[in-house]
C-alpha cells in the first residue's frame, strides 16, 4: 500500500512540473512577440527591441517638465568660488553709518538705548560694565533715570494720574461733606494683591515670549552654520559651483528673516551677496508670492532645490543630515510666525489696564478721605503709578520681541 502510494505521489509532482514547464513556456514566448511588435515597457525601465537576434536597449521617453519656473544657473564663474564669497561676505561686517553713504535699515544695528540694552550682542565687557557692587549700579540707574526710554514712556501715564489727583484734592476741598463719606481706604488696599498677580503673570508670560524668540534665533544660527559645515564637507568636492552658492543662500538667511519680522527691505544685502541671476529670480518670486512664499520660504525652496541637483554624488548620511537642518529651519520659521501672530490675549491686557486705572483713580479719593495732606497725596499716587504702570508698559514692550533681538549682530555674526 505504501509503494502504490509514493508512485502515485511521483505521478502527481511529473504532472504539475509538466504544466508549470508549458506555463513558463507560452509566457516568454509571449513576451517575444510583444518586444517584437514594440509594445512599450514599464514605466521607467528601457524597451527591448530584437533584431536579428540581436538586443537593443532603446532609450526611455522623457516625462514633459514641469510648468514651474525654475531659478536659472549662475553663469558667472568668478563669484562662484569660496574667496569671492568670503570678499562678499566680509562687506557687510564693513557696514556702518557715515555721512557718505545711506545705509539701509536692514543693515543698521538695533541698540538704539543709551544704557544697557537687551538689543544688542552682550560681550564681556558688558558684563563686567553691568555686574559692579550694588552703590555703583544703582548710583548709575539714578544718575540715568531721565534718558531711560522705560521711564519716558512712563511719564505721561503718570502725570496724568498726578493731574487727576490734583483735580479731585480741589473738587473735594470745596466740599468736605462729600470727603468725610470717602473712608474705604482699607478697602481699597486690598486691591494692591489681585493687581500685582495681575501684572506679574502678564509680564512672566511676555518674558517667556521673548526668551522663546531669541532660543529660536539662537538654534537657527546653529542650524545654518551646521548646513555649511556639511556642504562644505560633502558637496563642495563634488560640486563646488553648487557648494558655493548654497553657502551664500544660507549667509543671507538670518538677514531673510530680519527683514521679514520687521518688515525691512533686503535687496541691498542680496545684491551684495547673490549673483545677478539668483537676485533676480529671488526678487521675482519675493514680489509675486509675498504671502504665500516669503524671501525665508523661498531661500530654503532654492537650497533643497541646489541639495537635489546633487543627491545622487552626496551619501546617504549627508543626504539625511543636510535635509534635517533644512526641515529644521522651516520649523523655526513657523514657530517665530506663531509668536507674531498669536499675542496674549488682549483681553487679559485690557483687563489689566481698566483694574490698574481704577486703583489709581479712586486712590485719591480715598487719601483725602482719610485727611491726607495733598502734597502726600500726590506723591504717593506718582510713585505707585511710576511701579504699577511701569510694569505694565515692560510688560507690553517685550511681549512683541522682534524689536529687541539683536539681530543686526545675530545675521552679521553667522
Amino acid at each position: 500500500m505504501k509503494q502504490q502510494q509514493q508512485k502515485q505521489r511521483q505521478r502527481v509532482m511529473m504532472w504539475v512540473l509538466l504544466l508549470v514547464f508549458l506555463c513558463f513556456d507560452k509566457t516568454l514566448a509571449s513576451s517575444k512577440v510583444a518586444n517584437k511588435t514594440g509594445r512599450k515597457a514599464l514605466p521607467g525601465r528601457p524597451n527591448i527591441r530584437i533584431s536579428n537576434n540581436n538586443v537593443q536597449p532603446s532609450p526611455p521617453k522623457q516625462l514633459p517638465q514641469q510648468q514651474q519656473q525654475q531659478p536659472p544657473p549662475s553663469s558667472n564663474k568668478k563669484i562662484m568660488t569660496i574667496p569671492a564669497m568670503l570678499e562678499d561676505l566680509s562687506h557687510l561686517k564693513k557696514l556702518n553709518n557715515n555721512d557718505n553713504e545711506k545705509i539701509p535699515l536692514l543693515l543698521t544695528p538695533t541698540n538704539w538705548k543709551r544704557d544697557s540694552s537687551y538689543t544688542k550682542s552682550w560681550t564681556k565687557q558688558d558684563w563686567e560694565h553691568h555686574q559692579v557692587d550694588s552703590f555703583q549700579r544703582y548710583a548709575r540707574h539714578l544718575i540715568k533715570w531721565f534718558i531711560s526710554p522705560t521711564a519716558r514712556s512712563v511719564l505721561p501715564a503718570v502725570g496724568g494720574f498726578v493731574v487727576w489727583s490734583f483735580l479731585v484734592v480741589t473738587f473735594l476741598g470745596k466740599y468736605p461733606a462729600l470727603a468725610e463719606k470717602a473712608t474705604f481706604l482699607p478697602g481699597l488696599s486690598s486691591f494692591t494683591a489681585p493687581l500685582s498677580l495681575l501684572l506679574a503673570l502678564k509680564t512672566n508670560r511676555a518674558l517667556n515670549r521673548l526668551l522663546e524668540t531669541r532660543s529660536v534665533w539662537g538654534k537657527m544660527i546653529s542650524n545654518t552654520k551646521s548646513l555649511a559645515q556639511l556642504t562644505a564637507i560633502y558637496m563642495h568636492p563634488k560640486s563646488s559651483e553648487t557648494a558655493v552658492l548654497m553657502g551664500r543662500y544660507l549667509a543671507l538667511y538670518l538677514w531673510f528673516m530680519k527683514g521679514y519680522f520687521r518688515d525691512e527691505d533686503a535687496g541691498e544685502v542680496m545684491q551684495r551677496i547673490l549673483p545677478e541671476e539668483e537676485y533676480s529670480w529671488l526678487q521675482q518670486a519675493a514680489t509675486n508670492n509675498s504671502d504665500t512664499t516669503p524671501l525665508p520660504t523661498a531661500a530654503v525652496f532654492r537650497l533643497r532645490q541646489l541639495m537635489a541637483s546633487e543627491i545622487d554624488k552626496l551619501p546617504r548620511t549627508a543626504q539625511m543630515a543636510m535635509e534635517d537642518r533644512l526641515w529644521h529651519l522651516e520649523s523655526m520659521f513657523g514657530t517665530l510666525k506663531r509668536i507674531l501672530g498669536s499675542p496674549i490675549p488682549p483681553t487679559y491686557t485690557r483687563h489689566t489696564s481698566r483694574v490698574l486705572c481704577l486703583f489709581l483713580g479712586l486712590l485719591p479719593i480715598a487719601l483725602v478721605g482719610n485727611h491726607i495732606s495733598p502734597g502726600t497725596i500726590y506723591v504717593t499716587v506718582a510713585l505707585l503709578a511710576y511701579v504699577f504702570v511701569g510694569i505694565d508698559e515692560i510688560g507690553v514692550e517685550i511681549e512683541h520681541p522682534f524689536p529687541l533681538i539683536p539681530m543686526f549682530y545675530l545675521a552679521r555674526a553667522a
